[in-house]
């Protein structure tokens, strides 16, 4: 079944920076604010949305937002909710270059992306007819 999803929640994620020896860490993250090293991570993902270090300092500074997300479209389903979180992770490091600091901050950026993600993945689990219990949106 691919990699174990529930490594979000126990701080593994992180490790996989350090394992690619990125300088991406809880406090680099806060070295020049918490906006401006997204930013920058929103940039290096423009040129490669599969940038990992990238996308962990995205994560560092958003997950909460992420896994609201989830939770808001997912409900209870705990397996469901952390895929959820990885697929709106990699649609952020797509979608990376449609973001423009002129037209909204990046909270509200990646707010936008990550209900646009979970809603397309919700909507293509009810229109698959799974065999799995469905869960209903939470409200």
């Amino acid at each position: 079944m691919g990699f174990p999803v529930e490594n979000l929640d126990e701080g593994r994620l992180t490790s996989l920076c350090e394992t690619n020896r990125c300088e991406t860490n809880e406090h680099s993250v806060h070295r020049f604010g918490r906006s401006r090293s997204t930013q920058d991570a929103l940039v290096r993902l423009t040129a490669n949305p599969q940038d990992a270090c990238a996308l962990v300092a995205v994560y560092d500074a958003f997950g909460s937002h992420l896994k609201a997300s989830a939770l808001r479209w997912f409900g209870r389903n705990l397996e469901l909710r952390n895929r959820a979180v990885l697929s709106i992770l990699v649609a952020v490091g797509r979608q990376a270059g449609s973001y423009d600091p002129h037209s909204m901050n990046i909270s509200e950026w990646v707010f936008w992306v990550a209900e646009a993600e979970a809603r397309r993945l919700r909507e293509a689990l009810d229109a698959g007819g799974s065999s799995c219990e469905r869960t209903r949106r939470a409200m």
